[in-house]
This record gives structure tokens, C-alpha cells and sequence, in this order.
């Protein structure tokens, strides 16, 4: 049996300081933390959503533990992934990450920032221009930026999504880190709360002068955003969440344990968020297409942390997944059937992707 590094924590941040002046993104609200010597953090809840249009409340109570699943498994396999661990603040449960860059040193920019730049039709608050936010695109953008060195990268997070099935890997769920800069030097006056919103002033304001007018930017002004946003890295793979199955009902569960076609068209149905020629196609169809695209070999490249598999992996880490849950917090253990099925899932994915890798090599 291969040797594992499964370490699942539980932090009770009770007494950390709620961070409530900063903004944390994304479709869903987080709240930023501070420990007790000053790293910070970032707590969020499993989502609900409110009941509207006719349309019943939704509350995905165990979605937390997938954040948690995915890094352990991601980590296991070799990959850059962010740590999240189980956390309680404030009377609630939920999945703790650390801050993803140096405060004062580093910036987050998120992909979605130049796919928009490049595609002004592109609108990600407007879901009629969601069938926008395509593979190509993101092929237009690497390159045009010179930032294609780090397909590696895109690909590795592709492959990952396919395996658990994430649904939303949406324009700010990844990310480039930048170094400040000297632009930023001059806000040295102001505070820390000031500084960093100047400095995301200032990258919008290169973004919207230089970045919106693609036509107009020549090399030298290019160079300029470029120097400006200083790219020194890639982001963690974080917010992998909407994933393993989330979404279901402990009925529907039962179902899909009961019935193995019903559970491989499950499966064979799950879509990736990021788009093909402007449909919206499996996480299977789209590796399917690079796998005939000029980027075949790159992504057999990126592929090969899949080596690291071991069929034990995935219930190893489902085995102490409720371990480090507290007594006053045990309903949210995740239940035997769901644990059953992300096993299966998880296994079935991989193995179904790696024969779609293999084949025709």
C-alpha cells in the first residue's frame, strides 16, 4: 500500500477576528479571518440558496467537505492545490483556506480579468453571455499576453475538474499571482485598507485603458500592462467545491448506488463550466477535444500526475473525513451513502480517464 499524507484538521477559529472591511470575491460570500498572530484566512459555509421563482430552497449541506476531499486528494496526487480544512467560526461550520498571497508583496488575478479584457461581450454577471466563456478564448488571451507558458497549469486544473466533477470553474475560481508594484509603491502613505483597494484601482485602470482597447495595444503598451500586473506565478487550484455530488439528495444517492448505468450517465452528464465553440460540453468531451487539438501532447504532459493513483487514495481520505468533527457538530458527518458514492465517483472518473488519455497513444 503506497504511503499517504492524509492530514484533515479541525480549527475552531471562535476567537479569531473577523476581517469585515475586505472583500473576498466570488459567487459566494466568505469571511476573512485573522489567527491569533496575524495570518489571515478565509471561512466559508456550504452553500444555501433562497427559495424564488417557484423554485424550492436549496441547501448543499455537506458541500464544504468536498473542498476538504478535493485538496487531500489533490495533494496526494502532486498537485498545487490549496489547503482547506474543516473550521468552525461564529456558531457555524464550514472550510478554512489560507490567504493565497503576501500581504503587501502579492496581488490575485484571477483569469477572468484578462478573458474579459480580450471578449468585452464576454459579461460574466450576465448568465446570457456564459456560452462566451470559452476554451478559445482562454487560448486567445494566453497567447496574446505571452502567458502560455503556464498551459500546463490550465491543463492540470482541467484534468482535476474532471476527476471530481467540478461544475464551476468559473472566470475567478483561477488565478495568476502578481508581485506589487512600483505603481503601488506611491500609496505607501495610505493604509493597509486603502492600499489595497487603490491597488486594485490601479490594476482596473490598466485593464480598462489598455486591456479593453486589444486593437489599439501595441507591444510597448502591452509590455506595460504586462509589467504592471508582474505575472510571477499560478495560483493554487482553490474552490473546487461544486463537485463529488453536492447537489444531491440522500435519495437520489441511494439511486445512483442501486443502479449503475443511472450512475455512469450521472457521471457521463456532468458539464464543465468552461465552454467548447460555445457549447456547453462534459468534462469528458472537452479533454476528448484537446486530445485532438494541436494541444494533444501537452495535455498527456500535464497528465502525468495521474501516475500517483492508487484506487485506496480516495477511501483512505473519506475514512477520516468525520473523524475530526466535534461531538456538538456531528451532524454534519458526511452519511455512509454519500461517502460510498464520492468513493465511487471519484474512482469511477479516473479510471475513465485515464483509458481516455491512453487511448491512441
Amino acid at each position: 500500500m503506497q504511503k499517504y499524507n492524509i492530514d484533515i484538521k479541525f480549527i475552531d477559529a471562535s476567537n479569531w477576528q473577523e476581517l469585515s472591511w475586505f472583500n473576498s470575491g466570488g459567487t459566494r460570500a466568505k469571511k476573512v479571518l485573522q489567527d491569533p498572530v496575524g495570518n489571515r484566512y478565509y471561512f466559508k459555509c456550504s452553500e444555501k440558496k433562497l427559495a424564488r421563482n417557484g423554485k424550492a430552497e436549496k441547501y448543499y449541506k455537506y458541500e464544504f467537505w468536498n473542498e476538504v476531499i478535493a485538496y487531500q486528494l489533490g495533494k496526494n496526487l502532486g498537485l498545487n492545490i490549496l489547503r482547506y480544512d474543516v473550521a468552525v467560526f461564529d456558531g457555524e461550520i464550514g472550510c478554512l483556506s489560507p490567504q493565497m498571497t503576501i500581504i503587501g508583496e502579492e496581488q490575485l488575478l484571477e483569469i477572468g480579468r484578462f478573458m474579459t479584457a480580450i471578449n468585452s461581450d464576454f459579461l460574466p454577471e450576465d448568465n446570457s453571455t456564459r456560452n462566451k466563456y470559452t476554451f478559445h478564448l482562454l487560448e486567445d488571451t494566453l497567447e496574446y499576453f505571452n502567458i502560455h507558458k503556464y498551459w500546463n497549469f490550465i491543463f492540470e486544473t482541467l484534468l482535476f475538474d474532471t476527476i471530481i466533477g467540478n461544475t464551476d470553474r468559473h472566470q475567478e475560481n483561477w488565478a495568476f499571482i502578481g508581485k506589487t508594484n512600483l505603481v503601488a509603491e506611491g500609496l505607501s502613505h495610505l493604509e493597509e485598507r486603502a492600499k489595497n483597494n487603490a491597488l486594485n484601482w490601479v490594476v482596473r485602470k490598466f485593464c480598462n485603458t489598455f486591456l479593453n482597447k486589444k486593437n489599439e495595444l501595441n507591444e510597448i503598451g502591452k509590455q506595460l500592462v504586462l509589467e504592471n500586473l508582474n505575472i510571477s506565478k499560478t495560483a493554487p487550484i482553490y474552490d473546487s467545491g461544486s463537485s463529488m455530488a453536492r447537489e444531491l439528495t440522500e435519495e437520489r444517492i441511494k439511486s445512483l448506488l442501486a443502479n449503475e448505468i443511472e450512475l455512469n450517465n450521472y457521471i457521463d452528464n456532468g458539464k464543465s463550466e468552461l465552454h467548447w465553440d460555445n457549447r456547453k460540453i462534459s468534462h469528458y468531451d472537452l479533454i476528448d477535444e484537446l486530445l485532438n487539438s494541436s494541444y494533444a501532447e501537452q495535455v498527456r504532459k500535464a497528465s502525468v500526475f495521474l501516475s500517483n493513483w492508487q484506487p485506496d487514495l480516495i477511501f483512505l481520505i473519506l475514512e477520516q473525513v468525520n473523524l475530526v468533527v466535534p461531538e456538538r457538530k456531528k451532524t454534519y458527518c458526511i452519511p455512509k451513502d454519500r461517502k460510498e458514492l464520492i468513493i465511487k465517483l471519484v474512482t469511477l472518473r479516473i479510471n475513465k480517464l485515464i483509458n481516455l488519455i491512453s487511448a491512441g497513444v
